[in-house]
C-alpha cells in the first residue's frame, strides 16, 4: 500500500470514530429526551385518572346521599302515618303537627346537604385547578426546553465539526512526525 491510501485510510477511520462518537451521543439524548416527554405524559394522564376516579367516587356518594334522603323521607311518612294511627279516633292529628314533622325533616336534610355540596364542590374546583396547572406547568416546561434545545443542537454541531478538525489536525500532526523520521 502507499503512504498516501495509508494516511486517507487513518483520516476516514478518524473521521468515522468521531461521526460514531457523536451519533451515539445525539442518540442518546434524544432517547432522554423522548423519555422526559413520555414521564410527563404519565404523570399528566395519572393526574387526569385520578380526577375522573375522584368523580366517580362522589356521583356515588351522591347516589348513596339520594337514597339516604329517600329513606329519610320514607321514614318521615312512616312516623306520620304511625301518629294518625295512634291517636284516637275522636282526637284528630292536628294538620300542624304533621306539617311541622316534616319541615323539621326537611330542615335537618338541608343542614346536612350543604355541607357535603359546598365540600364536593370545593374539591372539584380544586381538582380542575390542580389538572390546568399541571397541563400549563408542562406546556411552558416543554417550550421553554425546545428553546433551549435548539441551542443546544447548534452547540453539538459546532463541537462535533470542531471534534474533527481535531482529529483531522492530530492525524496532520502524527503525518509530519511520522514523515520527518
Amino acid at each position: 500500500m502507499t503512504t498516501k491510501k495509508v494516511e486517507q485510510e487513518a483520516a476516514f477511520d478518524s473521521n468515522r470514530f468521531v461521526d460514531t462518537f457523536w451519533n451515539q451521543y445525539e442518540q442518546s439524548l434524544n432517547q432522554a429526551r423522548k423519555l422526559r416527554e413520555r414521564r410527563e405524559d404519565a404523570y399528566l394522564n395519572a393526574v387526569k385518572e385520578t380526577v375522573k376516579f375522584n368523580q366517580e367516587f362522589r356521583g356515588s356518594l351522591a347516589n348513596l346521599f339520594q337514597t339516604s334522603r329517600q329513606t329519610s323521607t320514607e321514614l318521615v311518612k312512616g312516623v306520620s302515618s304511625n301518629l294518625a294511627k295512634r291517636v284516637d279516633e275522636k282526637q284528630a292529628l292536628r294538620p300542624e303537627l304533621k306539617d311541622q314533622f316534616g319541615e323539621v325533616s326537611e330542615r335537618i336534610e338541608q343542614l346536612t346537604m350543604a355541607p357535603l355540596a359546598a365540600g364536593v364542590d370545593l374539591i372539584q374546583r380544586i381538582e380542575e385547578n390542580f389538572v390546568e396547572g399541571s397541563e400549563n406547568y408542562v406546556k411552558y416546561a416543554r417550550e421553554r426546553r425546545n428553546g433551549w434545545q435548539k441551542v443546544s443542537d447548534e452547540y453539538l454541531k459546532a463541537a462535533r465539526e470542531n471534534h474533527k478538525k481535531v482529529a483531522g489536525r492530530l492525524e496532520e500532526s502524527r503525518k509530519v512526525l511520522v514523515s520527518s523520521k
